[in-house]
Protein backbone atom coordinates (compact mmCIF):
# COMPACT_ATOMS: atom_id res chain seq x y z
CA UNK A 1 0.00 0.00 0.00
CA UNK A 2 2.87 2.41 0.95
CA UNK A 3 4.48 1.60 -2.98
CA UNK A 4 0.94 2.88 -4.51
CA UNK A 5 0.68 5.69 -2.28
CA UNK A 6 3.78 7.50 -3.23
CA UNK A 7 3.03 8.22 -6.65
CA UNK A 8 -0.92 8.74 -6.21
CA UNK A 9 0.75 11.77 -3.69
CA UNK A 10 3.42 12.67 -6.00
CA UNK A 11 0.28 12.90 -9.64
CA UNK A 12 -2.21 14.20 -6.95
CA UNK A 13 0.40 17.41 -6.28
CA UNK A 14 1.37 17.66 -9.71
CA UNK A 15 -2.01 18.19 -10.88
CA UNK A 16 -3.32 20.80 -8.40
CA UNK A 17 0.47 22.47 -9.24
CA UNK A 18 -0.71 22.48 -12.70
CA UNK A 19 -4.55 23.61 -11.91
CA UNK A 20 -2.68 26.04 -9.96
CA UNK A 21 -0.71 27.49 -12.63
CA UNK A 22 -3.87 27.80 -15.04
CA UNK A 23 -5.67 29.65 -12.72
CA UNK A 24 -2.84 32.13 -12.09
CA UNK A 25 -1.17 32.39 -16.15
CA UNK A 26 -4.97 33.46 -17.63
CA UNK A 27 -5.32 35.71 -14.06
CA UNK A 28 -8.83 34.75 -14.39
CA UNK A 29 -8.78 32.88 -11.13
CA UNK A 30 -11.45 29.93 -10.13
CA UNK A 31 -13.92 31.03 -12.56
CA UNK A 32 -11.40 31.34 -15.49
CA UNK A 33 -10.06 27.59 -13.94
CA UNK A 34 -13.50 26.45 -14.33
CA UNK A 35 -14.73 27.40 -17.52
CA UNK A 36 -11.06 26.24 -18.48
CA UNK A 37 -12.51 23.32 -17.62
CA UNK A 38 -16.09 22.87 -19.16
CA UNK A 39 -14.43 23.79 -22.08
CA UNK A 40 -12.16 20.63 -22.14
CA UNK A 41 -15.10 18.17 -21.04
CA UNK A 42 -18.09 19.81 -23.33
CA UNK A 43 -18.12 22.01 -26.36
CA UNK A 44 -19.28 25.35 -26.09
CA UNK A 45 -22.64 26.14 -26.93
CA UNK A 46 -22.48 29.50 -28.05
CA UNK A 47 -20.34 28.11 -30.91
CA UNK A 48 -20.77 29.66 -34.26
CA UNK A 49 -23.42 28.76 -36.73
CA UNK A 50 -23.31 28.21 -40.32
CA UNK A 51 -26.37 29.46 -40.85
CA UNK A 52 -26.85 32.13 -38.17
CA UNK A 53 -29.14 35.04 -39.34
CA UNK A 54 -26.76 37.36 -37.19
CA UNK A 55 -23.65 36.28 -39.38
CA UNK A 56 -25.78 36.86 -42.61
CA UNK A 57 -27.07 40.37 -41.56
CA UNK A 58 -23.85 41.76 -42.61
CA UNK A 59 -23.78 39.65 -45.96
CA UNK A 60 -24.55 41.65 -48.92
CA UNK A 61 -27.75 40.08 -50.70
CA UNK A 62 -27.54 38.73 -54.17
CA UNK A 63 -29.85 41.31 -56.70
CA UNK A 64 -32.95 38.89 -57.67
CA UNK A 65 -32.75 41.14 -61.36
CA UNK A 66 -29.41 40.21 -62.05
CA UNK A 67 -28.73 38.47 -65.47
CA UNK A 68 -32.15 39.70 -66.63
CA UNK A 69 -32.76 41.32 -69.45
CA UNK A 70 -33.79 45.31 -69.03
CA UNK A 71 -37.67 44.70 -68.06
CA UNK A 72 -40.74 46.88 -66.16
CA UNK A 73 -41.12 44.21 -63.86
CA UNK A 74 -37.06 43.51 -62.59
CA UNK A 75 -37.87 46.74 -59.58
CA UNK A 76 -40.74 44.32 -58.79
CA UNK A 77 -37.70 41.35 -57.29
CA UNK A 78 -36.37 43.96 -55.09
CA UNK A 79 -37.00 42.86 -51.19
CA UNK A 80 -38.87 44.72 -48.70
CA UNK A 81 -41.74 46.62 -51.27
CA UNK A 82 -45.27 47.66 -49.71
CA UNK A 83 -47.82 46.10 -51.63
CA UNK A 84 -48.53 49.68 -53.07
CA UNK A 85 -45.23 50.11 -53.80
CA UNK A 86 -45.53 46.20 -55.92
CA UNK A 87 -49.08 47.80 -57.23
CA UNK A 88 -47.46 51.21 -58.68
CA UNK A 89 -44.50 49.21 -60.54
CA UNK A 90 -47.17 46.37 -62.24
CA UNK A 91 -49.80 49.46 -62.78
CA UNK A 92 -47.39 51.28 -64.19
CA UNK A 93 -46.00 48.86 -66.53
CA UNK A 94 -49.80 48.45 -67.92
CA UNK A 95 -50.23 51.71 -68.89
CA UNK A 96 -47.05 51.93 -71.03
CA UNK A 97 -48.25 48.95 -72.59
CA UNK A 98 -52.14 50.19 -73.14
CA UNK A 99 -49.99 53.38 -74.32
CA UNK A 100 -47.99 51.27 -77.28
CA UNK A 101 -50.95 48.48 -77.71
CA UNK A 102 -54.14 50.61 -76.99
CA UNK A 103 -55.64 47.45 -75.49
CA UNK A 104 -54.82 45.68 -71.85
CA UNK A 105 -53.65 42.40 -71.92
CA UNK A 106 -56.71 40.24 -71.40
CA UNK A 107 -57.36 36.34 -70.91
CA UNK A 108 -56.59 33.66 -69.43
CA UNK A 109 -52.62 34.21 -67.26
CA UNK A 110 -51.12 32.13 -69.92
CA UNK A 111 -52.35 34.75 -72.35
CA UNK A 112 -51.76 37.75 -70.27
CA UNK A 113 -48.19 36.56 -70.06
CA UNK A 114 -47.69 36.03 -73.77
CA UNK A 115 -49.43 39.26 -74.47
CA UNK A 116 -46.79 40.72 -72.09
CA UNK A 117 -43.98 38.70 -73.89
CA UNK A 118 -44.80 40.12 -77.34
CA UNK A 119 -48.10 37.80 -78.64
CA UNK A 120 -50.15 41.35 -79.26
CA UNK A 121 -50.67 43.12 -82.14
CA UNK A 122 -47.88 45.90 -81.85
CA UNK A 123 -45.49 42.60 -81.44
CA UNK A 124 -44.71 44.74 -77.90
CA UNK A 125 -42.47 42.38 -75.45
CA UNK A 126 -42.30 44.47 -72.38
CA UNK A 127 -41.38 41.65 -70.24
CA UNK A 128 -39.85 37.89 -71.15
CA UNK A 129 -42.30 34.54 -71.20
CA UNK A 130 -40.36 33.20 -68.35
CA UNK A 131 -39.51 36.39 -65.93
CA UNK A 132 -39.55 35.16 -62.10
CA UNK A 133 -42.24 38.38 -61.68
CA UNK A 134 -44.60 36.04 -63.96
CA UNK A 135 -44.82 32.61 -61.77
CA UNK A 136 -47.60 30.80 -61.15
CA UNK A 137 -51.08 32.28 -61.88
CA UNK A 138 -50.30 36.20 -61.22
CA UNK A 139 -47.77 38.70 -60.43
CA UNK A 140 -45.18 37.76 -57.70
CA UNK A 141 -42.09 39.65 -56.51
CA UNK A 142 -40.89 36.13 -55.40
CA UNK A 143 -42.20 32.15 -55.13
CA UNK A 144 -43.32 32.88 -51.30
CA UNK A 145 -45.24 35.90 -51.58
CA UNK A 146 -48.62 36.78 -52.14
CA UNK A 147 -50.13 37.40 -56.28
CA UNK A 148 -51.36 40.54 -57.70
CA UNK A 149 -54.04 39.58 -59.91
CA UNK A 150 -55.09 41.58 -63.04
CA UNK A 151 -58.71 42.40 -63.18
CA UNK A 152 -59.20 44.12 -66.74
CA UNK A 153 -62.93 46.43 -66.28
CA UNK A 154 -61.80 47.89 -70.12
CA UNK A 155 -59.38 46.60 -71.75
CA UNK A 156 -59.40 49.60 -74.43
CA UNK A 157 -60.52 52.50 -72.07
CA UNK A 158 -57.10 51.14 -69.79
CA UNK A 159 -59.53 50.80 -66.74
CA UNK A 160 -58.12 47.80 -64.80
CA UNK A 161 -57.85 47.20 -60.84
CA UNK A 162 -54.80 44.95 -59.09
CA UNK A 163 -55.66 42.81 -56.37
CA UNK A 164 -52.87 42.02 -54.13
CA UNK A 165 -54.01 38.50 -52.12
CA UNK A 166 -53.17 39.55 -48.79
CA UNK A 167 -51.67 38.20 -45.62
CA UNK A 168 -53.33 34.53 -46.19
CA UNK A 169 -51.94 34.62 -49.35
CA UNK A 170 -55.12 33.59 -50.97
CA UNK A 171 -56.94 34.89 -53.80
CA UNK A 172 -60.42 36.68 -54.14
CA UNK A 173 -60.32 36.49 -49.97
CA UNK A 174 -61.90 39.40 -47.50
CA UNK A 175 -58.42 40.46 -46.65
CA UNK A 176 -57.23 41.09 -50.61
CA UNK A 177 -56.22 44.78 -50.83
CA UNK A 178 -57.57 46.15 -54.29
CA UNK A 179 -55.89 48.89 -56.06
CA UNK A 180 -57.98 50.57 -58.82
CA UNK A 181 -56.57 52.12 -61.93
CA UNK A 182 -57.05 55.24 -62.52
CA UNK A 183 -57.25 55.79 -59.06
CA UNK A 184 -61.41 57.46 -59.60
CA UNK A 185 -62.09 54.48 -60.43
CA UNK A 186 -65.86 53.36 -59.11
CA UNK A 187 -65.78 50.15 -59.54
CA UNK A 188 -66.23 46.91 -56.83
Amino acid sequence: MKRLLRPLAFAFLLLLAVLFGLMLGQGGGFSGLWADLKSWVAPKSDALVPLDLALKAGLPQPDPAAGLPPSPLNDLLKPDLTPEQQTTIIGQMLIDYWTTVRSLPNGNWEDVRAQLAGANRKQLALVPKEHPALRGDAFRSAPESPGIRLHVISSSGCAFQLIYDGPDKLPYTDDDQIRNFPPDLDFK
